[in-house]
């Protein structure tokens, strides 16, 4: 699994997802392994050129990666507990975008919402100027919310929720 070895000014992130109406989300193993997998979703070059992905219109990329995770416990008649740390849950991730009606990114994440039990898998590209590092999970769609202001251009608004536990991985085109 690559891990992100570098963080430089500037970098363009995109989010991508599989483009068929009845996606079969990736494994665990397949999550963090480019060749053949995340690379058919997002493509090898910058900008996407994948054959089973399409990428979804957002205004910024939220803060990704694994939330901290516990379980809390008390005793029966004491008033002292603890947090146990459990696992790293992948974050939930709130997106923004410009309604566009006839974006077939949109209509299918709308339709997702909608339906309710549709999984996918979703890839956070982020590309320095000479290598792609990708982050893949498994997710559903929830919290559809549309802002349609007179004076002002109509928002998206969707939130992607992880499943599977901690089901993600790190992959790259190096």
């Amino acid at each position: 699994m690559a891990l992100i070895d570098k963080v430089l000014p500037g970098y363009v992130a995109t989010l991508w997802c599989q483009d068929d109406a009845n996606p079969v989300p990736l494994t665990d193993a397949q999550l963090s392994t480019w060749t053949a997998q995340v690379a058919t979703i997002i493509g090898t070059e910058a900008g996407g050129t994948g054959t089973a992905g399409i990428q979804v219109p957002v205004e910024t990329i939220p803060a990704f990666g694994s939330d901290d995770a516990f379980a809390a416990y008390s005793v029966a008649g004491a008033r002292t507990g603890a947090k146990i740390t459990t696992q790293n849950q992948v974050t939930s991730l709130t997106i923004t975008s410009a309604w566009n009606p006839a974006d077939t990114a949109q209509l299918l994440i709308r339709d997702d919402g909608y339906n309710g039990t549709i999984i996918r898998t979703y890839v956070i590209a982020v590309y320095d100027g000479t290598d792609t590092v990708s982050y893949a999970f498994n997710a559903r769609v929830g919290g559809l919310q549309w802002e349609m202001a007179t004076d002002a251009e109509g928002k998206f608004m969707f939130t992607i929720h992880p499943v599977g536990g901690n089901s993600y991985g790190w992959s790259n085109n190096t």
